[in-house]
């Protein structure tokens, strides 16, 4: 990977930018990024309706942005997992949604 080593995305940190998702996304109301729908931010893990981070460039495609707040929106847990690794929202995310 070219000598990047990049932090999995998981434990503490993982743990503080959902917390920074979810305040931000509770404070704009936005809703999920993949299906358009509102979230019920009160909602936690493991609920299927809870907020998630996705990150709008894949991890997979752009493991450099994976720690990038900018490259983080809400989505449903469900829409998220479902959307699966390496999906890249970014063609359908215009720079107004940035």
């Amino acid at each position: 990977m070219n000598g990047l080593s990049i932090p999995s995305w998981s434990g503490r940190r993982a743990g503080e930018a959902l917390a920074k998702v979810r305040a931000e996304g509770r404070r704009r109301n936005e809703a999920c990024c993949i299906c358009k729908q509102s979230i019920d931010y009160s909602l936690t893990y493991p609920h299927k309706q809870s907020c998630s981070v996705q990150h709008v460039k894949s991890r997979k495609l752009y493991p450099h942005l994976t720690w990038e707040p900018s490259n983080w929106k809400p989505a449903h847990l469900d829409c998220n997992k479902a959307a699966g690794p390496g999906e890249d929202l970014s063609m359908g995310i215009t720079s107004e949604d940035w």
